[in-house]
């Protein structure tokens, strides 16, 4: 398995005029880091890495950067030069520097690690023009990995910023294609994981970033909702409403809509998601991103031309048939479904470098970034508001569990336990132990919804990637469930380790 390559040093010279001056990320596949143009010594940027790229990762790579090179729009980072090191084997992307914080972070940081409405829907209305704006591209382009962590709230006070388009792609309603895509957990519509994306799909990772914002639980994934909806069980999501009682109702349904398992019961845009979100708000849906591009200058360098763009509203189509869609699935993965258990990417076999991203957080891309303009811009303040705590009810977890865990890459077999476990209210953490010849020992963060789902990601010393469980507490006391290998993006991928299904019952006092 590959090891994470070294950066490179502070003080290098790349592309001979851009000296790193900090490194601001990196993650599985590369770094970004701050850089200082030597021709225009004013000029700071950031610098996107690829190391070692194969052929996909290249052409992913240099798909993102096309899309952002053609994009004019001030909540989306623009690109200005992409070239390679053959010697080092690099590729690099050169883009706009966003001094700020990603919206996991910022959420984080608050009590119950969620925010406010009117702070959601201020720091969200820039991403929904964003998406409005790709939507409207000939061909539209689908950003498919919207997430809170790809949300950057610059501390200039500018518009909030929507990174990270290397899993996008152009939308042709006539292709069709059944290869697995790389998803992140929670945030990925159900077609991601099988056929088909749209519009819609976007729709979805939107409206899964506003429940995570506004609850501080990332919303339970789209392939065990379908698992569950298909053997006939009832949708395992947690309606807003439920787990923030404030939270008015239009809002709850409109998130209930956005994130339904059916493509074509979703909004059809992006436009008729966000109006359905400011029913009880004077200001509707902002004006077209295209004529809110002009009102905000940026810097740009004498080498970069300026894009043109034929705007165009794109139609969705929509998709139905789960259960042959499903079988499409179980066959590309190449598991057997049984019951309720989900066969899903997950374990290694063998020791690797340390990581520390968790499932909500993808790489840092972009950690940071001031953004030039011509004219000042007023600081907005986000001021939290106080809300009454909601009066749900989560499952009590007992303090260790030890059971079993299968491999599907090496099918292994082998044990597995989980102690030291710390619960307040919906949030867990305690410490994962696996047995050899399997390895991926370390601490784990994670929730439990008030339906019983548990997901925690496990941060180890041990393996090459963060490891995502998911599984459900039973009747028994028994937690069941799948687990997955998290690549530099934080998405399920068996490439960078395996995947498989474990099973634990509690052990000692306090059990569920």
């Amino acid at each position: 398995m590959q090891e994470m390559q070294t950066t490179l040093p502070v003080g290098s010279i790349v592309g001979d005029r851009y000296q790193i001056e900090a490194l601001l990320g990196r993650g599985g596949f590369g770094a970004v880091y701050l850089v200082r143009d030597l021709r225009v010594r004013q000029n700071v940027f950031a610098l996107k890495e690829i190391i070692d790229p194969d052929q996909r990762g290249r052409r992913h790579f240099t798909l993102e950067a096309e899309f952002l090179k053609r994009a004019d729009h001030p909540s989306l980072p623009r690109v200005y030069r992409v070239f390679d090191n053959p010697a080092q084997n690099r590729v690099y992307m050169l883009m706009d520097y966003i001094e700020g914080v990603n919206l996991e972070r910022l959420r984080r940081e608050r009590p119950g690690q969620r925010l406010p409405l009117d702070e959601v829907l201020t720091l969200i209305q820039p991403v929904v023009e964003a998406i409005a704006y790709l939507h409207a591209q000939t061909p539209p382009i689908i950003h498919r990995d919207i997430k809170p962590s790809n949300i950057i709230a610059p501390t200039s006070g500018g518009p909030t910023v929507l990174v990270d388009l290397g899993i996008a792609k152009e939308f042709d309603q006539d292709a069709t294609t059944t290869a697995i895509r790389h998803v992140s957990p929670g945030y990925g519509a159900p077609e991601q994981y099988s056929t088909g994306t749209n519009a819609r799909t976007d729709i979805y990772g939107l409206g899964a970033t506003i429940y995570t914002l506004l609850t501080g639980m990332v919303p339970i994934d789209a392939f065990f909702r379908l698992t569950q909806h298909l053997s006939k069980n009832a949708d395992p999501l947690t309606p807003v409403k439920q787990l923030v009682p404030d939270i008015p109702d239009h809002v709850s349904a409109a998130l209930e809509r956005a994130l339904a398992l059916e493509n074509d019961e979703r909004f059809a845009t992006v436009r008729d998601f966000w109006q359905a979100l400011q029913i009880d708000r004077l200001d509707t849906f902002p004006k077209q991103a295209v004529a809110s591009a002009g009102e905000v200058g940026r810097a740009v360098p004498s080498e970069k031309e300026g894009p043109a763009h034929v705007p165009a509203v794109s139609r969705s189509r929509s998709h139905g048939g789960w259960a042959a869609l499903f079988l499409l699935l179980l066959l590309a993965l190449g598991v057997g479904f049984a019951s309720a258990l989900l066969l899903f990417p997950g374990l290694h076999g063998q020791p690797v470098r340390s990581s520390t991203a968790t499932v909500a957080v993808g790489p840092a891309t972009h950690t940071a970034s001031p953004r030039p303009s011509p004219s000042p811009q007023p600081t907005r303040t986000l001021s939290p508001t106080t809300t009454s705590a909601p009066a749900t009810v989560f499952p009590s977890l007992a303090p260790a569990y030890s059971g079993t865990i299968h491999d599907n890459n090496g099918n292994i077999d082998t044990s597995m336990s989980l102690t030291g476990i710390v619960q307040q209210q919906q949030h867990i953490q305690g410490n994962f132990v696996v047995s050899p010849p399997l390895s991926g020992n370390g601490p784990f963060t994670g929730s439990v919804t008030t339906g019983g789902l548990v997901q925690f990601t496990i941060h180890s010393s041990e393996a090459s990637a963060p490891l995502y469980f998911s599984g459900t507490v039973q009747k028994d006391g028994n937690i069941s469930g799948t687990y997955c290998s998290l690549d530099a993006k934080g998405h399920c991928n068996p490439a960078v380790g395996g995947y498989g299904s474990w099973l634990v019952q509690p052990v000692g006092a306090g059990s569920i």
